[in-house]
Parts: structure tokens; sequence; C-alpha cells
């Protein structure tokens, strides 16, 4: 072969080398482009709807022909609580200064569009897409989630131990962890936990087999031979999550352990000290159990809601109890997190409520005579705030953005939030989320 020849051919071969597409595990050609801001987000889900006048704008009871305005949410905002016409029993705050202050507060972001239920409220939330009235309860939403996302355009791959979406209740908030989207689905969801009932309620349920009990582990295992070896289509690749079999292993054993140590009330609730454990709400169980996750298995990925404050149908009152309590779970949630070691300065907090609540009240009122709220889709119950909180080295402290008539974001901006955070939001195919990322939040 001729000197030029060899040369050529040498440098058309160096060129294949260079540019020949590369298979990774997630299916894709190429490795994720994004740079990571930090390696674990919690995403705090307010759910059962909570009314911008008494988060955000510390109104209080000013909307009750009271002139009492306050901040009841010590742990997310700055602001003197209210000191007259008090209907809830005041905790003192896990935090030695808000949330917000360690980040940044929208004070006002818009849920545009669609039905504010509880269940669409959740799934625009989870999934960065707005629903309509056919959502349908019975099933997967068609959108993926924000762990089928991660896990799929997150290289390398993740494991489905990596993400873990802890409900208050169960119900439909069970079919969240992952879509029916014929591109993510089960493959790449998240382990589901509802840690009231796992762990509190009658019977110990097994992650993501909600409808089992804790002692029929072989009754399943079982029943998955039998349909391994009685059709062709194997009981692994039914839907459901698939944990690798050391991950297995490790989730029953960690929900043997805490059952437990429930059992032994060697659980270290989020209460303050002194106060009794009749104190306890589903939200706070919800939040205590979601520390037990992360401290367990340091996931890149938790959303947790709560869901208690629904009660303000009818019960106005018990609505800024729960709140109160609902905040001092996430303040207490903060500060084991700040007090983990490789935790602390490596996790983003996003707090938001799935939606809000009218502005006029309805026809029914309390023990303290006190006007109840449902949440209709009026402009009212679409105005929410979310708070984004991380490391000073990465989020903006103390920034506060918009306001009546100018809302900073919208509720789908979540998602791509997330994804901007740990570093897939460019390997998210085009028209699939209908937000942005709120970049305004970060250095």
């Amino acid at each position: 072969m001729k000197r030029r020849q060899f040369i050529r051919t040498s440098a058309l071969a160096a060129a294949g080398v260079v540019v020949a597409p590369y298979i990774l595990p997630s299916g894709r050609l190429f490795a994720a482009t994004g740079t990571r801001l930090v390696n674990h987000v919690v995403f705090v889900l307010f759910g059962g709807g909570l009314r911008i006048q008494e988060t955000a704008l510390q109104q209080y009871l000013a909307n009750q022909g009271l002139a009492t305005q306050g901040n009841i949410l010590p742990n997310l905002f700055s602001g003197a609580q209210p000191s007259t016409n008090l209907v809830y029993s005041k905790w003192t705050p896990a935090l030695s200064k808000p949330l917000a202050s360690y980040g940044t507060l929208f004070k006002e972001i818009s849920y545009k569009t669609g039905p504010t239920g509880h269940f669409n409220g959740h799934t625009v939330a989870m999934t960065g897409n707005y629903t309509n009235t056919q959502l349908d309860l019975r099933i997967n939403p068609d959108s993926p989630t924000v762990f089928e996302y991660y896990r799929k355009h997150t290289d390398p791959a993740k494991s489905a131990i990596n993400a873990w979406w802890l409900s208050e209740g169960l119900g439909p908030y069970t079919a969240l962890n992952y879509s029916r989207h014929a591109n993510y689905g089960a493959d790449f969801g998240a382990n589901f936990l509802s840690p009231v009932t796992t762990f509190i309620g009658q019977g110990s349920k097994l992650a993501n087999t909600p409808d089992f009990q804790a002692d029929d582990v072989l009754r399943i295992d079982k029943a998955l031979n039998f349909l391994d070896n009685s059709f062709d289509k194997a009981g692994k690749n039914l839907p459901g999550i698939v944990n690798s079999e050391a991950d297995k292993i490790k989730i029953e054993q960690f929900i043997k352990d805490t059952i437990n140590r429930t059992q032994q009330s060697k659980i270290n609730f989020a209460l303050p000290s002194g106060v009794n454990q009749s104190e306890l709400t589903g939200d706070l169980l919800n939040i205590t159990y979601s520390w037990e996750v992360i401290n367990a298995f340091e996931p890149e990925l938790m959303v947790v809601n709560t869901f208690n404050s629904d009660i303000c149908h009818s019960d106005f009152s018990s609505y800024i109890q729960n709140m109160h309590k609902a905040d001092y779970g996430v303040g207490w949630l903060w500060n084991k997190i700040q007090n983990h070691p490789k935790l602390k300065n490596d996790t983003i907090m996003i707090c938001m409520p799935e939606h809000g609540r009218n502005d006029v009240a309805n026809n029914l009122y309390d023990s303290n005579g006190l006007k109840a709220y449902d949440h209709t889709s009026d402009d009212n119950s679409r105005r929410v705030f979310a708070i984004v909180a991380g490391p000073s080295s990465v989020v903006k402290q103390g920034q506060v953005l918009g306001s009546a008539g100018s809302p900073a974001g919208e509720t789908i901006d979540i998602i791509p939030t997330i994804a901007h955070i740990l570093g897939f939001e460019k390997d998210i195919p085009s028209g699939m989320l209908g937000g942005k990322a709120l970049t305004a939040a970060f250095n």
C-alpha cells in the first residue's frame, strides 16, 4: 500500500472510531449532555389545596372578616406568626431560619389551565403537562413522570432504588410512579410506598405491590414462578417496577426493619420536643418515613406529598392546623438532610402546592365560625407558590420572585427544573414538556 493511501485509509478509520454511534443502556446513542447542579432532589408536593392567602401572602384570618394576619408556615417563610385569634396550636419551628432564606421563593406561580382537582394537580406537577377533564383516576397517566425522564435520560442508567414516590394515601396516587407512554413506562418508574399504610396501618404492604401483605412474599414468588413456567410472557415482564435482585433484598429488609423499629417505638417522628405522638398526622408520618428512605438509600430523586389540608372543604381551623404541622415536617426534613454528611451540600429541596383554593367561600362553617373553601378552578385556585432551596454555591439565597398578576412561572415548570438540576434537561425529546426550568433560582 502506498504511503498516501495508507495515511488516507488510517485517517478514515480514525474518523470512523470518533463518529461511530455507541448505544448506551438507556437506548440513546450518546451520553447525557447536561451538567448536574447537585446529585439529590427532594420534591415536597403539598396536596389538599393550599390557598395563596394563608400561605405565601400570610393573611391568616384576614379573609374571614377578622383583622388578624400572620405567618402560619414559619419553617417555609419569613414573617411573624399571628398573636391573636389563634385557631391552631403553635409549634416551635424546626428551623432557625425559614427554608425560603436557603434559596429562592417564587411567591406566585400559576396553575394555568385544566381542572384543579387533586389527582389532576398531582399529575400536572409530576409530569410537567396540564391535564383535562378526561383524566382517568384508575390508570397511570399518559405523559411520562419525572421518574421516567430521570431514569431513561441519566447516564449511566439509574436503577429504581434511586427514585422514590411516597404518598400520604393510596387511591389513584399509586399510579403516579410511571406512565403508560410507549417510550417510557414501568421500566423507568420509581419505587412507591404509602408509609401510613405500610408501617402504621393494618398489615404491612410491600413496595410496588400495594394489594399484598408483607407476609405474602413466598406466595408472590410462587405466583411469579407459575407465570414463568406456564406462559410465553414471563412474570418479570408484566407491568410493574423492576428492581434488581440485590435491590429487592435491600428494600424488603428495609421494610421489615422499619416495621420492627416502628413496633418497638424506635422511630424518630417529625414532632417538636415534648409533643405527644397523638399529634401526628398522615402528613407527618409520610415525611418521617421519607427520611427513613432517604437515610437508607440516599436516592437521587424523591417526591413526597402531604394531603391532610384537604379538610378545608368543611373545617378551616383544622386546615390551618394541618398546614402548620406539615410546615414543621418540611423544616424537620430539611434539618435531617443538612445534618447528613453526604447529602447536606448535595441536595436541593423544592416545595409547591398541587393547586390553590377558591377566593369565595362555600356555605359551610367550622366550630369557630370560620368559612370553608373549595377548589373549583376559579382564578384563585390557580395561584400557588414554590420554593427552591439548596446550597448557596448553587441556589440564589433569599431571592423573592413573582407577585399577584405577575407570576414567576407555572406549576409545569417543576419537572424541567428537576431535569435541569440533575443534568438531563437537554436529553428529553422536544415537545414532551410544556414548561421550562426555573433557572432564575440558580447562580
